[in-house]
C-alpha cells in the first residue's frame, strides 16, 4: 500500500511529482503517516523532509497582490473562499505537515529553525495576499511552534524571544491588525483572531513589542472585539445611543461578537498589552468603541440638593472625599459601602519600596530590565475637585468577573482591571469594592483548582480541560500580586481569604519532584539509528533536546506565580512575614535561587556539601525539580528582599536557610535583570542586624558592587550604590574606607554632581543623538511640561487615523488630549533620565551620610576628616549647595532669540530669579536631595568644633538652607531642625567663645525667627516640639549634647 511506503521513497515521489494533483496525493500519505506518530516524524526529520517543505512554501507567486505596494488602500479584500487552486492546496498541506511536526516537541525546533521553516510561514498571514485557510494553518503553525518553544528547559525564554523577535516586525504587524479588524462572522476569521490573540499573549512579552502593537493599531482593534462582547451581552445603554449620534460615535458601536471568538483569549491579549504602562492602559480605555458602548452615563438627574448635603457633612466631618457618581453600570454590581472607611484607605510605605527601589524605564533586555520602582504619585489619575469621571470599563469588568461564563474569562478580566487600579484609573473609593467583589473570587479559584489539580500527570501531552486548569492555577496567583501589590487594605483582604497559606502550599508543591521530567525517545528496535553524526551539515535532519514534560513546565510557572503572591503579601506587613515564614517555605525560596533546584530540605537536615549549593544531586537538564528560568531567579530575589526587611527573618531563617551565597552568585550572573534583583536583596542582607554581611564581605561583595556602581545601567547603578550605603553604616573604619577607596572618590563626585541635565536637553531639542549619561544631575519638576514635542508632532492615534479623517468628535480630541499627555511623559528619555539621576543622587548623598555616621565623637572626627581629604572639602560643600540651589535650563530651540538666559546649576542661577527669560525652564530642589544635604551636615555637625564651625563658614550654603524653612515637606522642616541644634551645642568651655560666634552668625541670618515661627505655626506637633529645642538651644536655655543621628538604612 501507498501509505507503508518507506520514507525515501515516499519523498522521492513527492520530490518528482508530474504535477500538483499527484503531489497532493502523496502529501496526504505523508501527513497521514507522521500525525500522532513521534517517531515516525523523527525518520522523516532524518531524511530532510523538512528542508522541502521550506521549499515548497518558498515557490510562493509573486503577483498574488494587485499591487506592489505595502498600503491598505492596495489590498485586495480578505479572502474567504473555500476552494483552492492546486498549487495552494500543496502550500496548505506543507504548512499543515510543519504544523505536525512542531507538535512533536522542543525537540522539533532545532531542525525547523535550521531550514528557516518562521521566516516562510510568516509570509503566508497576511489576509489581504493570501486565502483564509492558508492564513490560519500559517497561524496554527506558529501556534505549535510558540507551544514547542515554551516546553524548551533552559532555553524556553530564548526561544520565545526568537519567535517574538521575527513576528513582531512592522510587515507582520499589520497583517495581525487586519486579521482582528476583519468583520466577518466566519468560524474560520474567528479561529485566526483566536490564534492572533493567544499568539500576542503569548510572545509580547517587551514593552518595546507591546508599544509597537499599540501604536500600530493592535490594542484598539483588541478593544474593538472586546466592545463587541458588550454589545453581544446586550448591556449597551439604549438611551445613550441620542448622544453618541451627536458626538459621531455611533457609528463605531461593533457587530455582537460572533460564536467562535474568545473573550477569554482576547481579554488576555488586552492585559499582556497594557501591562505596566500609563499610556497604553489609556489606549484602551479612549478607543472609540469602547467609549461608544460603554459611556459615561448616569440614571436620572444629578440632585443638586444630595450634593449639598454633601458638602454639609464633610464640612461636619462626618465624611470624606466627594458623593460617588455612579455610571448606569454600576447598578449591575451588588450595592457596597459607596465611600471607604478612614481606617480601610491604603496606606503607602514610602520606606519600603515596592519592587526594590527602581524606576520603571523601558526594557531593553527582557520585561524586568529595571525594577527599582518609584511611588510615582503623578502617575494616578484621581484627586481633587479635577478628578477625571472613572470609566464605565472597570465596574463591567467587575461585572463580567462575578457573570462569567468560565473561570479562564473571569481571570483575565480581573487581569485587566488589575493594570486600571495599578494605572490609578479606579476611583479612590473603588478599592472597597475590589475588596468585596474581586479579591474574594480569585482567593475563591485558588481555592478550587488548588484542590482538583491532578498530582500524577506525568503523560507528555495532557488534555484541555487540565491544560486550561493548569493555565488558571499559574495565572491567580500573579493577577492577585500585581492587583494587591501596593495596597495594604487589600493584602488584609487576601490574606484573610486564605491565599497566604494556599500560595505557600502552591511554591511548595511546585517542588514535588517530576517522575518524568523529559520526554523519553521513542523506543526503536535499532537504536543504532539514532547515533548522531555531530556534523553542522546535517543539523537541519537532527533533532535538538527534548524540552521537558508540560507537568514539568507547569511546575515552574506556578513556582514563579506564587513567589509572586508571597511577595506582595510580605510587601509592608510584619506580621504577615512572620505566618509565611511559619508555613516552612523559606527552603523552597532557597532553591529557587538556584537555576539547577534540588529537594527543597529544612537547614538541619541539608548536608554541609550542599549548604552553599556548590554540589548538584541531579544531572542538569534531568532533575525532576526542573530547572529555573530567569523569571523564577527574579521572583525568588523579590522574595527574600521582602521577607529580609524583617530584622528576625534576617537573624534567623535566611541564615539558616544560607540564602547569602546563592544571592551572592546571582550578582554575577549573565542576565542584566537577574543581577539588578540580586543586588536589591543585597541591599538588605548587608544591613547593620545582618549575621551575612560579614561572610558577605570576605566572599568579595564589596569589589562587586563597585563594579556596579559604575555600570551603564542606571538600575544597576542605583541599587549597586543603595547597597554599599547599607554596608558601610555601623561598621568598621577600614571597611568604610575600603569602600570609598574601590569605588573611587572621582567617580563618587561624579555620581552626585554632574550638571549636564541643559545640555541634555538642548541636545535633544536641536536633534542631537549623543547617548545620555545616567549621571546627568535631575531634578523633576512637579508639572508636566513639554518634553517631547518633537516626538508628539509625529505620533498619530491610530484608533482615529484608521476611521479616516471624517471621524472626529469633542470627545475624540480631548481624548487625544490626554493620550498625548500620557506618551509625553511615558516616552520621554530625558525626564526618565533626570529621575533615575535623582534616586542616584540620593543613594550618592546618604553613602557619605553614613560613611562618617560613627556614634563615638573621635572616630567620627578622624572619617569626617578622612572624607573631606579624599573628596575635598571646598568641592564637596560646593556641590551641596548646588542641590539646594533652583537652576534655570536653556530655552527650548524654537525659542532661540532667548538663548542668552543663565545657563543651569551656574553662579547665577539663584532662587531669585531675576535673569530667568519667560522661556527658560525651572528645576527646583527635590525634597529627598534636600534632606539628605541636611543630615549630612547634621552629622558633620556632631564632631568636633572645627566642624561645626567649618558649617557656620558656609554662609552661602546656610543661606539656601534658610530658604526651606517653608518648604511643604515634613522632613526637610525636621531635619532643618536638627541641624541648628547641633550647630549650637558647646563642647566643654573651651568651645564657649566658638558657640557664640555660630550663635551670632546664625541669628545674623534669621534662624533664630524661623525656629519660633515653626514653633508657632508648624502643622506638625513633632516639628513644633523639634523647633522649640532648637530655639532654646541658640538662645542657651538649653544645653544637651548634640544629637547624632543615625545612619540612612531603608529596605
Amino acid at each position: 500500500m501507498a501509505h507503508s511506503q518507506s520514507p525515501p521513497a515516499l519523498l522521492w515521489q513527492i520530490q518528482n511529482a508530474r504535477n500538483h494533483a499527484e503531489q497532493i496525493e502523496f502529501l496526504r500519505q505523508l501527513k497521514d503517516g507522521v500525525i500522532g506518530d513521534v517517531r515516525a516524524k523523527e525518520k522523516w526529520v532524518n531524511h530532510g523532509i523538512l528542508q522541502f517543505l521550506v521549499h515548497l512554501l518558498q515557490q510562493k507567486p509573486t503577483a498574488q497582490s494587485p499591487s506592489g505596494l505595502g498600503s491598505k488602500e492596495a489590498y485586495a479584500p480578505i479572502s474567504q473562499t473555500t476552494d483552492l487552486p492546486d498549487d495552494d492546496r500543496v502550500r496548505l498541506l506543507a504548512l499543515q505537515l510543519i504544523a505536525s511536526f512542531a507538535k512533536g516537541g522542543p525537540s522539533f525546533l532545532t531542525p525547523l529553525n535550521a531550514v528557516g521553516a518562521v521566516p516562510v510561514i510568516l509570509t503566508y498571514i497576511c489576509p489581504h495576499k493570501n486565502p483564509a485557510q492558508l492564513v490560519l494553518t500559517s497561524l496554527r503553525a506558529l501556534s505549535d511552534m510558540t507551544e514547542a518553544a515554551s516546553l524548551s528547559s533552559r532555553t524556553s525564554i530564548e526561544a520565545t524571544a526568537a519567535l517574538a523577535k521575527a513576528l513582531f516586525v512592522p510587515r507582520y504587524i499589520e497583517s495581525l491588525c487586519a486579521i482582528l479588524d476583519a468583520e466577518s462572522a466566519s468560524s474560520i476569521i474567528q479561529e485566526q483572531k483566536c490564534l492572533v490573540a493567544s499568539l500576542i499573549s503569548r510572545l509580547c512579552k517587551e514593552p518595546r513589542y507591546q508599544d509597537m502593537l499599540a501604536d500600530a493599531g493592535v490594542l484598539d482593534a483588541l478593544a474593538t472585539l472586546l466592545a463587541s462582547f458588550v454589545v453581544a451581552r446586550g448591556e449597551v445603554l439604549p438611551f445613550t445611543l441620542d448622544t453618541l449620534e451627536r458626538e459621531g460615535l455611533a457609528a463605531v458601536i461593533p457587530q455582537p461578537a460572533p460564536r467562535g471568538l474568545s473573550l477569554a483569549l482576547i481579554l488576555e491579549a488586552i492585559s499582556v498589552l497594557i501591562a505596566d504602562s500609563r499610556f497604553r492602559t489609556g489606549l484602551l480605555l479612549c478607543s472609540p468603541a469602547i467609549m461608544a458602548v460603554l459611556t459615561s452615563s448616569e440614571i436620572g438627574e444629578r440632585n443638586s440638593q444630595i450634593y449639598r448635603t454633601w458638602e454639609l457633612l464633610k464640612k461636619s466631618g462626618l465624611t470624606h472625599g466627594r458623593p460617588v457618581d455612579r455610571s448606569a453600570l454600576d447598578y449591575l454590581l451588588p450595592a457596597v459601602p459607596v465611600t471607604t472607611p478612614r481606617f480601610l484607605l491604603s496606606q503607602h510605605h514610602p520606606s519600603f519600596p515596592s519592587t526594590g527601589r527602581s524606576l520603571e524605564t523601558p526594557a531593553k533586555h527582557g520585561r524586568a530590565t529595571a525594577r527599582f520602582t518609584t511611588e510615582d504619585r503623578e502617575w494616578l489619575v484621581g484627586g481633587g475637585d479635577t478628578e477625571e469621571p472613572e470609566s464605565p470599563l472597570i465596574p463591567w469588568l467587575i461585572h463580567l468577573m462575578r457573570s462569567g461564563t468560565n473561570d479562564h474569562e473571569k481571570v483575565m478580566a480581573a487581569s485587566v482591571l488589575a493594570s486600571l487600579f495599578k494605572g490609578g484609573f479606579t476611583s479612590p473609593d473603588r478599592e472597597f469594592s475590589l475588596s468585596v467583589l474581586v479579591v474574594p473570587v480569585l482567593c475563591r479559584l485558588l481555592k478550587d483548582y488548588e484542590r482538583e489539580r491532578g498530582k500524577s500527570l506525568d503523560a507528555i501531552f495532557v488534555d484541555s480541560e487540565t491544560a486550561m486548569a493548569w493555565v488558571i492555577l499559574e495565572r491567580t496567583p500573579a493577577v492577585l500580586a500585581r492587583l494587591i501589590a501596593d495596597s495594604v487594605f487589600l493584602q488584609q483582604v487576601t490574606r484573610d481569604s486564605g491565599a497566604l497559606k494556599l500560595a505557600c502550599k502552591l511554591l511548595k508543591d511546585s517542588y514535588e519532584p517530576t517522575a518524568i521530567p523529559s520526554p523519553p525517545r521513542p523506543w526503536t528496535p535499532n537504536p543504532e539509528e539514532r547515533q548522531d553524526t555531530g556534523d553542522d551539515k546535517f543539523s537541519t535532519c537532527q533533532l535538538g533536546p527534548p524540552g521537558q514534560v508540560p507537568l514539568c513546565a507547569h511546575k515552574i510557572r506556578m513556582r514563579e506565580s506564587s513567589l509572586k503572591l508571597i511577595t506582595s503579601l510580605a510587601t509592608f506587613k510584619e506580621e504577615f512575614r512572620k505566618e509565611i515564614v511559619e508555613q516552612d517555605i523559606l527552603p523552597s525560596v532557597a532553591e529557587s535561587l538556584s537555576e539547577t533546584p534540588q529537594k527543597p530540605t529544612p537547614p538541619k537536615e541539608k548536608p554541609k556539601t550542599e549548604e552553599d549549593g556548590t554540589v548538584p544531586m541531579h544531572p542538569a537538564g534531568h532533575s525532576p525539580y526542573g530547572q529555573n528560568p530567569t523569571s523564577v531567579l527574579i521572583a525568588a530575589c523579590h522574595a527574600v528582599r521582602t521577607l529580609a526587611r524583617s530584622v528576625s527573618n534576617l537573624r534567623t531563617v535566611l541564615d539558616d536557610n544560607c540564602v547569602a551565597m546563592p544571592i551572592f552568585k546571582l550578582l554575577k550572573h549573565v542576565d542584566i535583570d537577574v543581577k539588578i534583583a540580586a543586588c536589591s536583596v543585597i541591599c538588605n542582607l548587608l544591613t547593620e542586624s545582618s549575621p551575612m554581611r560579614d561572610p558577605l564581605i570576605k566572599a568579595g561583595v564589596i569589589g562587586v558592587l563597585c563594579l556596579y556602581a559604575r555600570s551603564d545601567n542606571a538600575g544597576l547603578r542605583l541599587n549597586a550604590l543603595w547597597a554599599l550605603k547599607h554596608l558601610v553604616h555601623m561598621t568598621d573604619r577600614d571597611t568604610k574606607k575600603k569602600c570609598l577607596e574601590e569605588l573611587g572618590p572621582g567617580w563618587l563626585i561624579q555620581l552626585i554632581c554632574d550638571d549636564t541635565e541643559d545640555e541634555a536637553l538642548h541636545a535633544r531639542i536641536m536633534g542631537e543623538r549623543r547617548p545620555l549619561t545616567d549621571a546627568d544631575e535631575d531634578e523633576v519638576m512637579d508639572t508636566d511640561d513639554g518634553y517631547a514635542e518633537a516626538t508628539d508632532d509625529v505620533w498619530q492615534w491610530q484608533a482615529i487615523h484608521r476611521k479616516g479623517p471624517g471621524f472626529d468628535s469633542t470627545r475624540m480630541r480631548v481624548a487625544d488630549g490626554m493620550l498625548r499627555a500620557l506618551r509625553e511623559r511615558e516616552f520621554d528619555e530625558v525626564r526618565k533620565a533626570r529621575e533615575a539621576d535623582l534616586a542616584i543622587q540620593e543613594q550618592g548623598l546618604d553613602f557619605i551620610r553614613n560613611l562618617i555616621a560613627i556614634p563615638q565623637q573621635p572616630a567620627q572626627a578622624e572619617m569626617i576628616d578622612y572624607l573631606f581629604s579624599e573628596l575635598g572639602q571646598d568641592r564637596l560643600f560646593d556641590i551641596l549647595a548646588s542641590k539646594l540651589r533652583v537652576k534655570i535650563l536653556r530655552p527650548f530651540a524654537r525659542r532661540q532669540s532667548s538663548s542668552s538666559g543663565t545657563p543651569g546649576g551656574g553662579a547665577g542661577s539663584g532662587a531669585s530669579g531675576r535673569n530667568v527669560s519667560i522661556d527658560s525652564r525651572v528645576l527646583y530642589p527635590q525634597s529627598k536631595i534636600i534632606v539628605a544635604v541636611i543630615y549630612f551636615l547634621t552629622h558633620i555637625a556632631a564632631g568636633v568644633p572645627r566642624h561645626r564651625q567649618l558649617v557656620i563658614a558656609q554662609e552661602e550654603l546656610l543661606k539656601l538652607l534658610a530658604g526651606h524653612f517653608n518648604n511643604k515637606d515634613v522632613d526637610v522642616r525636621r531635619s532643618l531642625c536638627h541641624l541648628l541644634k547641633n550647630l549650637v551645642w558647646c563642647d566643654g568651655t573651651e568651645d564657649r567663645r566658638g558657640r557664640d560666634l555660630r550663635v551670632f552668625e546664625l541669628e545674623k541670618l534669621g534662624f533664630l525667627q524661623k525656629l519660633e515661627g515653626l514653633e508657632r505655626n508648624d502643622a506638625e506637633l513633632d516639628v513644633r516640639e523639634r523647633a522649640k529645642e532648637a530655639a532654646s538651644s541658640i538662645k542657651g536655655e538649653a544645653c544637651e549634647g548634640p544629637q547624632v543621628p543615625h545612619g540612612r538604612v531603608d529596605y
